[in-house]
């Protein structure tokens, strides 16, 4: 230890004497010099008025051009800070425009019968009150142990071990194919249920056109008016729903939305009931918003199971991941990859981890610290939708006998919904940062100019005659120390002797 700090405080002498060296070859200036440097500076800078106040030989002049500096100096000062306070607030401008273009990008439909499941299936199974137990967990509603729906569940899970709803669903519930979907016609080709997607939502099998995974080449439309033309058969007497549970509508329940999206119909879902010709016209809304601090989007963020971002994909993958997590298992309505949960696993630990979850504020959506903030682009179509009734009696009959079916069986059962765009346009609304850096150093240098007269030379001559006058201080207090450092006292007996002579 001993010999590590010598060896430190020979280094410390060391480099102390290669300083010293060193400033030894550029003595400090005279006071004349640095005076005379200290004029030339105020004499030749740009910042205006310094000039005046050293060569004017009248000091009425010389105190009116100081006062005239330090006002300037003052009110610019006043005006950065009010500018860099006002930038540090980030604020935003929104602006709206219209594009007109030749074809428009046609949007994803998704559509589900309010009919979830085939007479067939209940009837062998006997399982109708799966669905809605299922839901309530999902929707986060109450579901008590002793209810006759609870106690049905239970019986089941436990007499049918490898049940899965999942593929009970797709396999019985609603499905799209030549007699349920009558006629299909798109921008005036005909389409078919090949051109639809599967998907489970809140609805059962539900199926969605322009699907955007499924796509070679996107879907265009180049006249207002013609688009999309479907006819459902809803086929009610297939309807297995309880009135006594809520579900006492007929007809297709469907959602526009971007074909990058996931469809969400809480709320969102436009309803056509039988026997109505539904004529829906859109619009197309883009949204962008600005990333934080300016905004509270999040740009960073992807998703594991959708291709791009939205905040209704984003809340399902994050109850997806604690519902994993926790129960060891993936609800078949929510995205991810794992072992699908049973009835079991729904009432003994999902349904208490999404009521965690809600309690907990775990999965939330909107500013940029949450799970899920907003998109940074978003594309939305508002819709206005009108009826008619359909069909016509002319046309009941032609359709009564081109379907083989009675008129009764046709207005009961049949529905007819067309989607077209209004205008060949979209509306941006897009969020812009109200003062980018560009205008931020642009009004920077307007005030200076406008008050000093100073721009970035200036800012540099002012830098360097700090650093000089800086320079000559730091070596004046180094020569200081070095001369302390050199300093011995007087030998005792000198002083001794000294004391002595005094006496004497």
């Amino acid at each position: 230890m001993e010999q590590t700090e010598k060896s430190k405080v020979y280094a410390e002498n060391g480099l102390l004497e290669k300083i010293k060296l060193c400033l030894s070859k550029k003595p400090l200036p005279s006071p004349t010099e640095r005076k005379k440097f200290d004029h030339d500076f105020a004499i030749s800078t740009s910042f205006h008025g310094i000039h005046n106040i050293v060569q004017n030989r009248s000091k009425i002049r010389r105190v009116l051009w100081l006062v005239v500096v330090l006002g300037s100096v003052s009110l610019v000062t006043w005006q950065i800070y009010i500018r860099l306070l006002n930038y540090f607030t980030w604020p935003t401008t929104t602006s709206i425009e219209v594009q007109y273009v030749e074809k428009m990008e046609f949007p994803a439909v998704t559509f589900c019968n309010l009919n979830r499941f085939q007479t067939d299936a209940v009837a062998k199974f006997g399982v109708i009150f799966l669905w809605h137990i299922v839901s309530k967990v999902l929707h986060l509603q109450e579901i008590t142990a002793n209810s006759t729906g609870s106690r049905e569940a239970t019986d089941f899970a436990a007499s049918h071990q490898n049940f899965s709803i999942a593929e009970f669903i797709r396999n019985k519930g609603f499905y799209l194919n030549n007699s349920t979907l009558l006629d299909c016609e798109f921008f005036g080709k005909p389409c078919s249920p090949k051109d639809f997607a599967h998907v489970f939502t809140e609805y059962g099998n539900c199926f969605t056109f322009n699907h955007g995974e499924t796509l070679q080449a996107k879907r265009k439309v180049s006249v207002s008016g013609r688009g999309l033309s479907l006819l459902f058969n809803v086929n009610q007497e297939a309807f297995t729903d309880n009135p006594a549970l809520g579900f006492v509508d007929a007809g297709i329940i469907f959602v526009i939305h971007s074909p990058k999206k996931v469809p969400q119909f809480d709320g969102l879902g436009l309803l056509s009931p039988v026997g109505m010709h539904a004529r829906v016209t859109i619009r197309q809304v883009k949204t962008v918003h600005q990333e934080y601090p300016w905004g509270e989007c999040n740009p960073n963020i992807k998703l594991q199971n959708f291709s791009s971002y939205s905040t209704s994909g984003c809340l399902k993958e994050c109850k997806a991941q604690h519902i994993k997590k926790q129960c060891g298992c993936v609800p078949f309505l929510l995205p991810g990859y794992g072992i699908e949960c049973d009835l079991q696993k729904y009432f003994s630990c999902v349904s208490p981890v999404l009521d965690h979850i809600e309690f907990k504020d775990l999965c939330t959506v909107g500013t940029h610290n949450s799970s899920c903030p907003v998109s940074c682009e978003e594309i939305e179509y508002p819709a206005t939708i009108s009826y008619s009734s359909f069909p016509s009696q002319k046309a009941l009959k032609y359709l009564s006998k081109k379907l083989n079916q009675s008129r009764k069986y046709i207005r009961e059962n049949l529905v007819k919904i067309e989607i077209n765009y209004s205008d060949l346009n979209y509306k941006i609304t897009q969020q812009q940062k109200a003062v980018s850096v560009s205008e931020l150093l642009a009004d920077l240098g307007g005030q200076l100019g406008l008050f000093c007269g100073a721009s970035l030379i200036t800012i540099i001559e002012i830098i360097e005659y700090l650093f000089t006058n800086f320079y000559w201080i730091c070596i004046f207090f180094l020569l200081k120390i070095s001369e302390m450092t050199q300093w011995t006292p007087p030998p005792q007996n000198h002083l001794a002797n000294k004391n002595r002579i005094e006496e004497c």
